[in-house]
């Protein structure tokens, strides 16, 4: 398959894949592209599954991108609170919860442990057969199987628990991994 080929067959299931894990669309543009630079330079003659290839490659650059996130993230805050009162870093944490705007499913995929979310996201946003994702994730099938199937469990269980009042900023994440 020729980069073009590649780019135009793949290109918008690499792009929700990274748009539901980063949650922004200028980053997922970012990581996008990256991922067809990386995989055009890499020598793909031995690839089985092109696509599983690619999310695999995706979800690296969207771990990567998360853990420098979050690293700077921690860094910021530790400034911040020894630099000002802890009234002004209250005022931090409520300006990132209103700028937190997501959809009701979203909201409930969010809460999902990260494994599992990741698992689902391959599997029915990306399309991916059970051996596709288990290849993208690295992990056995029975274990890419049990993954979506308990994301399947927590999503049914959070939204029958809570199925309109999903309030902003809630930090409830489903503990069952």
């Amino acid at each position: 398959m020729d980069d073009q080929t590649l780019f135009l067959t793949h290109k918008e299931d690499v792009f929700r894949y990274c748009l539901h894990m980063l949650r922004n669309r200028t980053d997922a543009e970012d990581i996008c592209q990256e991922v067809f630079v990386k995989a055009m330079l890499a020598d793909r003659s031995k690839v089985e599954h092109m696509k599983a290839w690619l999310m695999r490659i995706a979800a690296n650059e969207c771990h990567s991108l998360m853990r420098r996130r979050t690293n700077g993230n921690q860094k910021e805050k530790k400034a911040f609170t020894i630099q000002l009162p802890l009234r002004a870093s209250q005022s931090v944490e409520n300006e990132y919860e209103r700028a937190e705007t997501a959809d009701e499913f979203g909201n409930l995929l969010n809460k999902l442990k990260p494994k599992v979310r990741e698992a689902m996201l391959l599997y029915y946003m990306a399309d991916l057969s059970t051996t596709e994702t288990a290849e993208a994730l690295n992990v056995p099938v029975g274990t890419a199987k049990s993954r979506i199937n308990r994301g399947l469990k927590m999503l049914k269980k959070l939204y029958d628990k809570t199925p309109n009042s999903h309030e902003k900023g809630s930090d409830d994440h489903v503990s069952n991994y």
